[in-house]
């Protein structure tokens, strides 16, 4: 039911985090798979916190409908589908809430004041828990009138299909979290709460006035779901039982199978890959070896006296072309009823409402109105009663749902960034310390209006210069390795010139005035310091006067051609510090400057110094530096010659990341400002960046594999992981790893650990077997045989192993 860490993390990295979110848009309940999956891929606790609450958000019951959702929702509307087979969406799902759980990482909701009217809700399912908690995120006192426990008739499903755990934990959360109130009270009469001071009633009743084929011998029949109900007081060992029904009578004829019946079958209208269950759901069935005649329907009862003794069938079609429903299907013409022995018939075709009421200030949700439906499209139909209610009571507008179990808002209250973000960047408060970096996402106008309108604190607009023929190659884009989380590329400038630039920052900067808005150039590297530094200069003056509130310049660009003394001019002190010291010359005070550095050096401790020493020579300017660069790589492409081209492309994303670890480590203390660019993917590789010491982080490839939207998962992540680490702001994490980053390799504990089998998660696959080091061999079973004296405790076999199946121990 539930999904290994392994098999979880396997699920999710098939996830292609979809543009159009086909997932989300078919949950009812407006949940989006793509963000949960994205929240989790982290494995960290306070990923599965975060991933819960993006889930139980969107739907309380959450961890219920894992359990239980069918394949015709989220799974059916995966891309994967197509391609190759859709994720496990529910088991993912439920995994992550069931996870959460485990390591005491519920997601908390912010509870608001129950300061508005009373409102009594009449039944107590999935569709009144929906209402209940919508309407107490929005400030009203619900009350859930039923005699049961919370739940409905979701507490009838049997545990095959929904775990107990899961069912109670679900409950009890929100029951908790929400501070739900329940009568243990049936109700007549709703109409009558309305003259107690409640404001509103929604009536939330199931379907459990069991619908009746009206077929000669149905009197003896067991109908409805009592059986589920009171499992205990119906007979079943030994006995030959027939169901008539299709999903609806699923349950109850597990629940038959298990209590001991001689022969448990169903007949149905429609063909058993008809039914809407899912493939697991039907392989429980065929498992507890449920038997099944489709197409079949049955026109009497045989009794004699008070005892069933058989049933007759008649065989039935569907119309070629035509889709199944019970109101197309056909009498085969000429067939002869057929009699079939059995002791005891369950008639499950569906039930009907026990009461309808309508009227002023009554609201009607759920099955009584829109027939049977899953636990998510209930909780989706509570969800919408409940913002209509609070609409009418406001006297506010509300848009009708396109279906009254589709709901698209959010259940308030989520506290989404438990911890606040907010960073100085030379003075000036941002949002939050992400930036988008100089590259193609931030070139022009038109890009940068998007993030910001995603939500990005800032952005630095791609490198431009000043009358300068600009090659932008064709297909000139690398993408590398598992996952395509790392990218290359040949183009280092925009095609737009500066004064374009100039243009578009002055926009922005007018429209968008709490954002960042930095522009991104560098000038000429001759050798002849007096044009050199007059193009640095002038550059620099331009977008001052547009009302750039920064500029970064590019010292470290992979393609080379930077000038003479080397492919890159910030691998030489000497260069790099008169050109700093040109633009620092004549630069604005006010105007933050930063100086892109690279990794592609064997020290970074000469180049900060070289730049140190000029920015003490002007101690009232603000300047840092951004360390550092996508990395100078060479990837092939094909060609006609005598072998593939070999084009040097800038190496960004997952690949550079290991590389900026190690300069901002060794950079982070050195009292420069650095804004930490190159490798960061997720939000966890951004806390890394700050802790080395970076004062924000920028980023160019995730946005580019993920979207702008990406901000959201940067910002929640970051959030999250400070709340679990007790840090309570951005500013606790800069430089928290400081001023011993490194652990010397001397200073790495000794060997004292080996690997070790978990031999429920193996699958014999013998890769193991490869150990470097001849530790492992395969026993007479298959499984892995691990020689404690050979082996080195590296961890190798351990990162490898895809099912988690081998773990570290200390050695006996």
């Amino acid at each position: 039911m539930y999904l290994t860490d392994a098999q979880l993390m396997s699920e999710i990295r098939r996830c292609e985090y979809c543009a159009t979110k086909p997932c989300k848009t078919a949950c009812p309940c407006d949940c989006s798979p793509a963000d949960f999956m994205m929240a989790a891929a982290g494995g960290q606790p306070s990923d599965f916190k975060r991933a819960a609450g993006i889930i139980l958000a969107s739907n309380p019951l959450g961890g219920i409908c894992g359990d239980v959702c069918p394949d015709h929702h989220c799974v059916a509307a995966c891309l994967k589908e197509i391609f190759d087979s859709p994720i496990q969406i529910p088991a993912v799902q439920a995994t992550i809430i069931k996870k959460a759980r485990e390591l005491d990482m519920s997601p908390e909701f912010e509870l608001p004041d129950a300061t508005l009217d009373k409102i009594a809700i009449v039944g107590g399912g999935p569709a009144a828990i929906g209402a209940a908690v919508t309407l107490r995120q929005l400030g009203y006192n619900p009350e859930i009138f039923d005699p049961e426990s919370l739940g409905g008739q979701a507490t009838l499903i049997p545990e095959d299909r929904l775990d107990r755990g899961m069912l109670m934990s679900d409950l009890m959360w929100v029951s908790e979290s929400f501070q739900i109130v329940q009568h243990r009270q049936q109700i007549i009469d709703p109409k009558a709460l309305l003259k107690e001071g409640y404001k509103a009633v929604i009536v939330a009743g199931g379907l459990n006035q069991p619908i009746h084929l009206n077929i000669p011998g149905d009197d003896k029949a067991i109908y409805g779901l009592e059986i589920l109900k009171n499992s205990s007081c119906f007979l079943f060992k030994g006995k030959r039982v027939a169901l008539v029904g299709g999903a609806i009578a699923v349950d109850q004829a597990l629940t038959i199978a298990r209590a001991g019946a001689a022969h448990v079958e169903m007949f149905t209208l429609e063909t058993f890959g008809e039914l809407p269950l899912t493939l697991r759901e039907k392989g429980i069935l065929l498992e507890n070896k449920i038997l099944f005649s489709h197409r079949t329907r049955i026109t009497q009862i045989v009794n004699e006296g008070e005892k069933t003794v058989g049933i007759k069938t008649r065989p039935v079609y569907l119309p070629a072309n035509t889709d199944f429903h019970p109101s197309q299907i056909k009498d085969e013409e000429g067939a002869t009823e057929q009699y079939r022995p059995f002791d005891l018939v369950v008639i499950s075709v569906g039930c009907s409402p026990a009461f309808k009421i309508e009227g002023e200030g009554i609201f009607s949700c759920g099955d009584m109105i829109n027939g049977p439906s899953t636990v998510v499209e209930a909780v989706a139909a509570g969800k919408n009663v409940a913002f209509k209610v609070d609409a009418e009571l406001r006297a506010k507008d509300f848009a009708e749902p396109s279906k009254p179990t589709k709901s698209i808002c959010a259940v308030p209250g989520w506290k989404r960034l438990p911890v606040p973000l907010a960073c100085d960047f030379f003075g000036r408060l941002l949002r939050s310390p992400f930036l988008l970096s100089a590259a193609p996402p931030s070139d022009g106008y038109d890009q940068m209006k998007l993030a910001y309108e995603a939500g990005w604190a800032g952005g630095i607009m791609k490198t431009s210069f000043d009358n300068l023929d600009i090659h932008i190659p064709s297909e000139y884009m690398f993408v590398w390795g598992e996952g395509s989380k790392t990218f290359a590329n040949c183009d280092n400038v925009s095609e737009h010139p500066i004064d374009r630039v100039c243009e578009e920052v002055a926009r922005l900067i007018k429209e968008y005035p709490d954002r960042l808005t930095m522009a991104s150039t560098g000038g000429p590297v001759s050798g002849n310091d007096t044009e050199d530094k007059a193009g640095w200069q002038s550059n620099t003056r331009k977008l001052e006067a547009a009302g750039a509130m920064g500029i970064e310049y590019s010292l470290s660009c992979p393609q080379g051609g930077d000038g003479t003394h080397g492919d890159i001019v910030a691998q030489d002190p000497v260069l790099t510090a008169r050109i700093i010291d040109w633009v620092m010359q004549i630069s604005d005070p006010q105007i933050p400057k930063l100086f892109k550095l690279t990794g592609a050096v064997t020290a970074i401790y000469p180049i900060i110094s070289a730049v140190k020493a000029v920015f003490d020579r002007y101690p009232g300017k603000k300047a840092g530096v951004t360390l550092a660069n996508t990395f100078p790589a060479l990837g092939f492409r094909a060609s006609d010659g005598a072998w593939d081209q070999g084009i040097i492309a800038g190496m960004s994303g997952e690949g550079a990341k290991p590389i900026s670890y190690l300069s901002l480590a060794r950079a982070g203390s050195m009292g420069v400002f650095i804004s930490g660019n190159g490798g960061a993917m997720n939000h966890h590789d951004a806390a890394n960046f700050l802790a080395l010491g970076a004062g924000n982080v920028q980023f160019c490839t995730a946005v580019e594999r993920y979207g702008y939207g990406i901000i959201e998962h940067l910002e929640s992540g970051l959030s999250h992981l400070l709340e679990a680490r007790g840090i309570g702001s951005v500013s606790e994490l800069i430089g928290i790893a400081q001023p011993h980053p490194i652990t010397d390799f001397m200073d790495i504990p000794p060997k004292h650990k080996h690997s070790s089998l978990i031999k429920d998660l193996c699958v014999k696959c013998g890769n193991c077997t490869r150990c470097p080091y001849l530790a492992i061999e395969l026993d007479e079973e298959g499984f892995p045989r691990i020689d404690e004296d050979k082996c080195m405790g590296c961890s190798l076999c351990v990162q490898l192993c895809w099912t988690k199946a081998l773990e570290m121990i200390d050695n006996t």
